[in-house]
């Protein structure tokens, strides 16, 4: 297959895990003889390797100021992000056309605007759409969730979107097959009015081998691990809330919290005042970005991960990671997490944005050696069964295998 798939940002352009799973796929698909391009923003360092097009009017190298809010967006910049980017349009119908492509993926649009599928669509390419978070939704049914308008106009502003752009959009794109993440994001579309009959729920895989479980030595100290984006929804304001009433309230000194992943300077500041006020400085350590053998040689060797989303989390992989290596999980209850994580047998699960309920489970796992064992062997088990990276492949594959057969069969690739 000659495949062009269409993300927002591209790797070494990294938000979260949503674009590592994309590159993963990518060079997995091109292990097994498929051609791809991958057609992005615009970005310095993105590969020149003659498949990355960087092409997509979104500048990757300011990508603080427009995907982690750094930059307040303007009413042009509402448009040309979240619903049409002329400029967009005219670049992706004119790269896809060159390049000729027997299936297109559309990955994730968020900030791309909708354009990109609306080329794919009006050349008539087959097209598959991955939704692993609610991009979609936003941009072809309501603004309002992720705007969050405060004044009267600006409601209204929002309403007269929804009633006549956005309504023009979804009858423009091609939504005939939508790959979801989970069943609580499949969920989330169906009941705005997507088509049902379109979805097909995968969830997502990882390389088990490289995450790979490892004996743990006893040892006096408790480690706690964070992995993720440092933004609000992630939660890692409420690990850190809890490791405070962890050290304070239950009198727990044997404890650290190691947190791996990055954010814009203004949350990193916020948690920093967290810290200060809860008096845990000493417990907490920040790490930044890593390369994946450092976050792999993280969850080998901390006892006990810690993932408190309080969004609605869509599929995230980080508990899959850890899972793989045989760790002790604490997440919530939030988004699609629970279809990963059985509480009480692959980990624990705790209400979102609770920081007292959380630090009853890290205690809990802290002081119970036999159970954080049992939990990391069957997450190991489960996560080698259910989530197998080249197990997932080979389901994208017969996906896209199918559209296109079945785009030949009504006659849909000019």
């Amino acid at each position: 297959m000659k495949i062009a798939l269409i993300n927002n940002l591209y790797p070494p352009y990294i938000i979260g895990g949503n674009e590592i799973l994309a590159h993963d796929v990518v060079e997995e698909l091109r292990r097994r003889g498929h051609i791809l391009h991958v057609i992005v923003g615009k970005g310095r360092d993105l590969p020149a390797d003659g498949y990355t097009h960087g092409v997509l009017d979104l500048d990757l190298d300011r990508k603080n100021e427009t995907f982690l809010g750094e930059k307040r967006p303007t009413p042009i910049d509402i448009f040309n992000w979240h619903l049409f980017n002329r400029k967009s349009y005219k670049t992706t119908k004119q790269l896809l056309q060159f390049i000729k492509p027997d299936l297109v993926i559309v990955w994730n649009l968020y900030m791309a605007s909708m354009a990109p599928l609306v080329a794919a669509s009006k050349l008539r390419i087959p097209t598959v759409i991955h939704v692993c978070d609610k991009w979609l939704l936003y941009s072809l049914k309501d603004l309002e969730p992720l705007l969050r308008p405060s004044t009267l106009w600006q409601r209204l502003a929002t309403c007269l979107l929804r009633e006549t752009l956005q309504k023009a959009l979804y009858r423009m794109v091609d939504l005939s097959y939508i790959i979801s993440i989970s069943h609580f994001i499949r969920d989330k579309y169906t009941a705005l009015g997507f088509p049902e009959d379109a979805f097909r729920v995968i969830h997502l895989g990882i390389p088990t081998d490289l995450f790979a479980p490892v004996p743990k030595s006893p040892k006096g100290k408790i480690n706690f691990l964070y992995v993720g984006g440092l933004w609000e929804g992630k939660g890692p304001q409420v690990a850190i809330r809890a490791l405070g009433h962890l050290v304070h309230q239950s009198g727990m000194t044997n404890v650290h919290l190691d947190c791996y992943g990055e954010g814009t300077e203004n949350f990193k500041r916020y948690l920093q005042g967290i810290i200060k006020q809860q008096g845990v400085g000493e417990y907490v350590s920040f790490h930044g970005f890593v390369e994946r053998d450092k976050i792999v040689k993280a969850y080998q060797t901390h006892d006990i991960l810690v993932f408190p989303s309080i969004w609605d989390e869509p599929f995230a992989a980080v508990p899959i990671e850890a899972m793989s290596c045989g760790m002790a999980i604490i997440a919530t209850t939030a988004g699609g997490t629970p279809e990963a994580i059985e509480d009480e047998v692959t980990g624990l699960l705790v209400p979102p944005n609770d920081p007292v309920e959380l630090a009853a489970a890290m205690k809990r796992l802290a002081m119970d050696g036999e159970l954080r064992s049992r939990l990391g062997r069957t997450a190991a088990a489960v996560a080698r069964k259910r989530f197998d990276f080249a197990t997932y492949v080979d389901k994208l594959e017969e996906c896209y295998e199918q559209v296109i057969h079945r785009s030949k069969q009504r006659g849909g690739i000019p």
